[in-house]
């Protein structure tokens, strides 16, 4: 029992999880992780190449915009000085990003299209990714290998999950690697579901994309002491390298004689063993570990009620969340020279540059479009009650991501709703091809405004005059004899106390509005620094105005 008794990693991408007492549980919204940072004693040099080619495999570049990709984080290393230390500050994607954005377009046509193609994919990941990546040094993942970790990547769009999937992988191989963990038996283990979402043997079969780097890993990952278990209803999907590199093989009832026979085939199960295996009910199994001969089992029906909601995983999970440290985005003055005054936090919400591929929609994602428009705010779970099944409004919604045209967000109110918010490529296909008006209240994304929204109610259901985007305030409120400016700080944002400032000139009551107490001692400093008085402004929770 003792040789099983191992820390575990498990990505989730369902809240499965969640559910099971005595581990940690990291949604992706309290996750900090810089991918960019070099596992410790790993040189940057070959962090950069092993990061290329991750990024590049799950975000599907090709091998032009690969070898672009690591140019400008070897030229981003140099700015940060890292080839001479390895110590913090490090740079983030989202330094990253404007690197590149501020890159000269007069180029080739060649090179201006890899430019572009990587730009896209920052920008949505940074985008999308909401405040995982916004550090200099992420949760030391050194520690989390001591402990029992679920990666609940539920609500990222499908490039994001893939490839913090991915990297974490990589990330953990090149620690163990540097540290020379080799030969000392099994000390970790991953349990990855939906398989082929990693290793896809589609993916595997792209010669433009040369051998993926995660096939490598697969290969070399057992010398180091790191399991993997993986888990599919797909087996064909499955790449060969880890049907081939897999030691033990679990065979379940499968549906689908495709699938059942690229299952059979990696366990050379002979045609009797075959007849056997298809005969096989629910709690039944076939085990073959290594070149052994397969042998039948049955299995334990593990009951577990699902019942955690993301409320319960709060209060469960809290303290243990407070205890983990990272280190917030720095830059070094060589960057600043470079880039200034293009910072990121200076500018406006973004959206998803221009994606070349026109939009083909089917009738369900154009209604499910039309919904999205005429009600932005409404819950994911009410879209899908306008079809005549989740599925269909599920099938819906993926093909409008996977089209570019929305992208998912997350708030996290009493009920955790999820949104879809329309990409600027949606917004031009709506003003091209429909007869609808993309235009909505309210600024930046759809987060940002589903608060001031939301505010905006709260005080007009307490029955005062309230309105948006008045006197440039997310939330202006007139109470009679006295004025109130209420802004919406979704992060640390230096425009922030430029709106503040000119707030307190006009003599209003100012609220800021923040998701969490780090960004309210971030926007504290930064008014002190301003010499503003912290003490004129009330600082609120937006979870605060859920009891109104």
């Amino acid at each position: 029992m003792d040789e099983i008794d191992r820390p575990f990693w498990a990505f989730d991408l369902k809240q499965d999880y969640r559910h099971v007492e005595d581990i940690l549980v990291l949604p992706w919204t309290e996750f900090r992780f810089n991918p960019l940072k070099p596992p410790e004693n790993v040189p940057p040099r070959r962090w950069a190449q092993v990061f290329a080619e991750v990024f590049g495999h799950a975000t599907a570049l090709l091998s032009g915009s690969k070898n672009y990709l690591m140019k400008k984080i070897i030229e981003l290393y140099r700015l940060y000085n890292l080839f001479n230390r390895n110590s913090p500050p490090f740079p983030s994607l989202h330094e990253l990003e404007l690197l590149v954005k501020k890159d000269g377009i007069n180029f080739v046509r060649k090179q201006a299209d890899y430019r572009d193609t990587l730009l896209n994919r920052l920008e949505s990941m940074n985008l999308v990714a909401g405040t995982v990546f916004d550090c200099s040094q992420g949760y030391s993942v050194e520690e989390l290998l001591q402990e029992d970790v679920v990666f609940e990547f539920d609500g990222l769009s499908r490039d994001v999950q893939n490839f913090l999937m991915e990297i974490l992988f990589a990330y953990v191989y090149e620690y163990r690697l540097a540290q020379n963990q080799r030969g000392e038996g099994l000390n970790h283990v991953f349990f990855l579901d939906e398989g082929k979402r990693i290793f896809s043997v589609y993916k595997e079969r792209q010669d433009a994309s040369g051998i993926p780097e995660i096939d490598e890993l697969t290969a070399k990952m057992r010398e180091f002491g790191e399991g993997l278990v993986v888990a599919d209803q797909e087996a064909s999907k499955l790449t060969d390298s880890i049907k081939a590199n897999t030691y033990t093989k679990v065979l379940l009832p499968t549906a689908g004689r495709k699938q059942f026979q690229a299952m059979t085939e990696a366990m050379n199960l002979s045609e009797r063993q075959a007849e056997f295996a298809q005969e096989l009910d629910t709690g039944e199994a076939i085990i073959q570990v290594g070149s052994r001969g397969p042998v039948p089992v049955k299995l334990t029906n593990y009951q577990l009620e699902k019942e955690v909601t993301d409320r319960k995983l709060e209060k469960r999970q809290r303290n243990r969340w407070e205890q983990l440290s990272y280190e917030p985005r720095k830059t070094t003055q060589s960057f600043d020279d470079k880039i200034a005054p293009g910072r990121s936090e200076e500018v406006p919400d973004r959206e998803i540059p221009e994606d070349p591929t026109e939009v083909d929609l089917s009738n369900e994602a154009d209604r499910l479009l039309k919904d999205v428009i005429e009600n932005p705010f409404k819950p994911l779970t009410d879209r899908y009650q306008e079809f005549s099944s989740s599925y269909k409004g599920n099938k819906a919604k993926n093909k409008l991501v996977d089209q570019g045209v929305v992208i998912e967000r997350k708030v996290k109110n009493s009920e955790n709703r999820k949104l879809l918010q329309l990409t600027e490529k949606g917004r031009d296909h709506v003003e091209q091809n429909t007869d609808l008006d993309p235009e909505h209240e309210g600024r930046g994304g759809i987060v940002h405004r589903y608060w001031q929204q939301f505010i905006r109610d709260a005080f007009e259901e307490a029955g005062w005059h309230a309105f948006l985007e008045k006197f440039d305030a997310d939330v202006y409120v007139n109470m009679g004899n006295t004025e109130l400016a209420v802004e919406v700080a979704m992060g640390d944002n230096p425009r922030e106390i430029k709106h503040v400032e000119k707030h307190l000139e006009k003599d209003f009551i100012v609220w800021i509005a923040s998701r969490n107490k780090e960004i309210q001692e971030g926007l504290k400093q930064r008014m002190q620094e301003q010499g503003l008085n912290p003490d004129q402004v009330v600082f609120r929770l937006l979870r605060e105005f859920l009891n109104r």
